[in-house]
């Protein structure tokens, strides 16, 4: 329960909170290197693969997208942050 100004009321998650989110990571002409269930493994994987081959940095993107298609996050391999 949510209370202001002495109203109770209760409070709904988000329904961005409801949706099934996928991570997809894509190249810079649209073909699906891999696709997540899950942001972290999503990000580890766009860093290994810039980790991998830096000059990759401008070609691959992480794309999150909801269960309607929606795109709620890109997530650029050039700014990832990657040590040697």
């Amino acid at each position: 329960m949510f209370e202001t100004a002495g109203v109770r009321r209760q409070v709904e998650p988000a329904d961005t909170l409801k949706r099934t989110m996928t991570y997809a990571i894509f190249t810079s002409t649209g073909n699906l290197v891999d696709a997540f269930d899950d942001r972290d493994a999503a990000v580890a994987a766009l860093t290994d693969i810039v980790r991998a081959e830096p000059e990759s940095g401008d070609e691959v993107s992480l794309v999150v997208q909801d269960d309607e298609g929606h795109v709620g996050e890109t997530v650029y391999g050039s700014s990832v942050h990657v040590t040697a």
